[in-house]
């Protein structure tokens, strides 16, 4: 186990956060101000049971290294890929985590660590990490959108979570946004992930490239095109390549009109960008700002704050502990 940070004593009551990937589990101890007293990260095990036990030494390393007294945490808050159910505690199945069919993660994990345990979806909880501590600043309510290999998205309404009545709610990343558009691994088509999420817009140029379209990013080769990234996309677009332009305004595009349109049903005071895409800076922002003013309607000026997320890939651990404490 990599011990990522920590520090010196701190005040007696934290909270610990677990964000379960596919590939880690990444674990801290927050206070009740959102400072992170020491976070730890180690490999996911195949199976929920070597999970549990792998976030039980976590949390014990978490303890020793923050100096924190056991009695001292008052809860927890574990976050997974669904889909899953927030209100039974149950993840039902992921392709990212081999074996995980209809676990009751919350359950064991209490029982496990001895501390009451709450439990939700990643995308929700990186959400609430930056409405609690991060770019949403706790003021108002916020939407946040995770632009990685699909979009992600987390709403937050009057400091709770929106999950829905069939707890599938801010599937932002599945909204149609181009009629009969390109298909999606969810059965639809058209869905807004992929255009505009980082591995939708790398698909979009590696399959316009292959298909023999001018870029600085490759001749067509395989290799070349193996290993256009969104970063690579990104820079290209900055230096002028027409092609990587042309694909990230469209991608820039899509995300406005969803963020219009959230905001039609929402009006949240913020949304926040988050993920591989808006690692690109001013060039997402300023594009989605911009697209965004063009489609936004005139009746009303009730235009949302439009900013990046600032807690990077802590979020979901962070948004953990976060609404361990909110359920207090």
């Amino acid at each position: 186990m990599n011990l990522m940070s920590s520090t010196g004593q701190f005040g007696p009551e934290v909270c610990l956060g677990v964000d379960v990937g596919g590939s880690s589990i990444k674990a801290g101890l927050v206070d009740r101000d959102g400072k992170v007293v020491a976070s730890a990260v180690a490999p996911t095990p195949i199976g929920p049971d070597a999970a549990v036990e792998t976030i039980a030494q976590l949390f014990d390393e978490l303890l020793r290294e923050g100096r924190v007294a056991r009695s001292g945490v008052v809860g927890a808050g574990i976050g997974t890929p669904g889909p899953l159910s927030p209100s039974k505690g149950v993840i039902y199945r992921c392709a990212n985590l081999e074996g995980w069919i209809d676990v009751p993660i919350r359950d064991l994990v209490s029982r496990r660590l001895g501390l009451p345990v709450v439990f939700d979806n990643d995308g929700n909880l990186a959400a609430f990490g930056e409405y609690w501590a991060g770019a949403g600043g706790r003021g108002g309510d916020m939407i946040a959108l995770t632009l990685g290999t699909g979009v992600g998205c987390g709403i937050i309404l009057d400091g709770r979570i929106l999950h829905g009545h069939f707890e599938n709610a801010a599937e932002v990343g599945h909204l149609i946004v181009e009629r009969d558009g390109r298909s999606c691994p969810c059965g639809q088509r058209g869905c807004l992930e992929q255009y505009a999420s980082a591995a939708g817009l790398t698909k979009r140029v590696r399959d316009a490239v292959a298909a023999g379209a001018a870029s600085r990013l490759g001749d067509g080769s395989g290799r070349q095109i193996d290993e256009i990234t969104s970063r690579s996309i990104a820079e290209a677009a900055r230096e002028g390549d027409a092609l990587c332009a042309r694909l990230w305004r469209d991608a820039c595009e899509y995300l406005a009109i969803a963020c219009v349109n959230l905001q039609h049903v929402v009006n949240p005071a913020t949304i926040v960008l988050g993920g591989g895409l808006a690692e690109a800076g001013d060039i997402l922002l300023d594009g989605v700002r911009e697209a965004f003013l063009r489609h936004r309607w005139r009746l009303a000026d009730d235009f949302p704050v439009i900013r990046r997320a600032v807690l990077g890939y802590d979020a979901g651990m962070i948004g953990a502990a976060g609404w361990a404490w909110a359920d207090r």
